[in-house]
C-alpha cells in the first residue's frame, strides 16, 4: 500500500510520469507505531515518485527529497500539509533516510533516477532543478554529482518539525555546514526500537541455553536477556560519553566496564559467575554483545557514514562472531564438567 491518493489521469503521458497528491488516512498512524517498534526496519513502503501536498501542483513550490520509508514520508506530510510543497520520494528499498544514506542507498544516483522520470518543464522553469536534501542524507549523497547533472541541492534541517520555519525564511538557508547535537531525548527515542531489535535475539539464545541447562545443569539461560537489555540501554544512554569515534570502539569500552563488574562479582559475590567457565561465558558474551549492538546502532543513529560503517563491519564482525563462539565454548565446557 503506497499511502497516497491520486487521480486516474495522473498516471503517465508519453512515457513520462506526472506528480501525484500525497495523502494519508487513520490506518497510517497505526503503521507508523508499528514501524517504530520494528526498529525502523523495512515495513511499509511509499511508491517512489513526485508528490505534492497542496490542493494543486505548483512547480515553484520547494522540492524536498526523502526516502520511500512509510514512516518518514508520513511525518514529512504531517509537517507540510496545508502548504504548497513538493516531495520527491526516491527508492531506498523502504529504509529511512539516516539508515539508507549511512548504508549508501540514499544517493545522488537514486535522486537523478527519479528526476529523470519527469519532464523538466514540470519540475522547474530554469535549466536546473533545485532540491532540498534532509541533512541526515549527507553521508550517502554526493553533492558534486548532483551539480554535474543539473541539480542544485540545498541542505535542510535534521528534523521534519523544523521544516515549516525553515521554508518560511526566504531565501532558503543551506545548512550543509551546520552542526547538530543529538539530545538525550532523541537518543531515548531510539531506545525502544533498539531493545525490540536485539532482545528477540537474546530470547532465542536463552532458549538454546535453557535446553543445554536441562541436559547439564549449567544454571545459565535467562540471564542473557536482562544482560542484553542492559548493554543496549547503557550504550544508548552513554553514547556521547563513551570514548572513541567509531561505534565498535565505543562498544569495546562499554564491554570493559561490564567486564569489571563481572570480575567483581566473581571475586566477591558469585551471584552470576561462581566458577571460571561462567565468568568466561559472561565476559565473552558481554563483549560480543556490545560489539554486535554497536555495529547495529550505526543504522539507528543519525551520525553513521557509509564508508566507515563498511570498514567497521569488515574489521569487527569477525571479532564479534569469534567472541560468541568462545562464549558457546565456555558454556559447553561448564556443562560437560558439571
Amino acid at each position: 500500500m503506497n499511502g497516497c491518493s491520486c487521480r486516474p489521469s495522473q498516471v503517465k503521458i508519453l512515457g513520462l510520469a506526472l506528480p501525484r497528491r500525497l495523502g494519508f488516512g487513520k490506518m497510517d498512524y497505526l503503521k507508523v507505531l508499528y514501524s517504530w517498534t520494528r526498529a525502523y526496519r523495512k515495513t511499509f513502503i511509499i511508491e517512489p515518485g513526485l508528490y505534492f501536498t497542496g490542493e494543486k501542483y505548483d512547480k515553484e513550490a520547494p522540492l524536498l527529497v526523502t526516502s520511500n520509508y512509510h514512516m518518514t514520508v508520513f511525518i514529512l506530510w504531517r509537517e507540510l500539509k496545508g502548504r504548497n510543497a513538493r516531495i520527491l520520494v526516491i527508492d531506498t528499498d523502504g529504509i529511512n533516510v539516516w539508515c539508507s544514506s549511512g548504508k549508501g542507498r540514499f544517493s545522488a544516483g537514486e535522486i537523478k533516477k527519479q528526476i529523470e522520470r519527469y519532464d523538466r518543464r514540470i519540475l522547474t522553469g530554469s535549466d536546473r532543478v533545485e532540491i532540498i536534501l534532509p541533512k541526515l542524507s549527507l553521508s550517502g549523497v554526493s553533492i558534486a554529482e548532483l551539480r554535474r547533472n543539473g541539480i542544485s541541492p540545498k541542505v535542510g534541517p535534521v528534523l521534519a518539525k523544523d521544516l515549516p520555519n525553515y521554508l518560511d525564511k526566504v531565501p532558503l538557508k543551506n545548512m550543509y555546514a551546520d552542526l547538530y547535537r543529538f539530545s538525550m531525548k532523541q537518543r531515548l527515542f531510539t531506545l525502544v526500537p533498539s531493545l525490540a531489535q536485539t532482545i528477540k535475539y537474546s530470547i532465542y539464545i536463552a532458549a538454546g541455553l535453557f535446553g543445554w541447562h536441562l541436559l547439564t545443569g549449567t544454571d545459565i539461560h535467562w540471564q542473557v536477556v536482562p544482560l542484553t537489555a542492559l548493554i543496549v540501554t547503557l550504550y544508548v544512554l552513554l553514547f556521547p560519553a563513551l570514548p572513541g569515534h567509531r561505534f565498535a570502539v565505543k562498544g569495546l569500552f562499554l564491554s570493559i566496564f561490564l567486564s569489571v563488574g563481572f570480575g567483581a562479582d566473581f571475586a566477591f559475590t558469585g551471584i552470576f559467575s561462581s566458577d571460571a567457565a561462567s565468568l568466561l561465558f559472561y565476559l565473552f558474551f558481554a563483549t560480543g554483545g556490545c560489539l554486535f549492538f554497536a555495529l547495529s546502532y550505526t543504522g539507528n543513529s543519525g551520525i553513521s557514514n557509509y564508508s566507515l560503517v563498511k570498514k567497521e563491519i569488515k574489521n569487527f564482525l569477525p571479532v564479534t562472531a569469534a567472541l560468541f563462539v568462545l562464549a558457546i565454548a565456555a558454556i559447553i565446557v561448564k556443562g560437560v564438567s558439571a
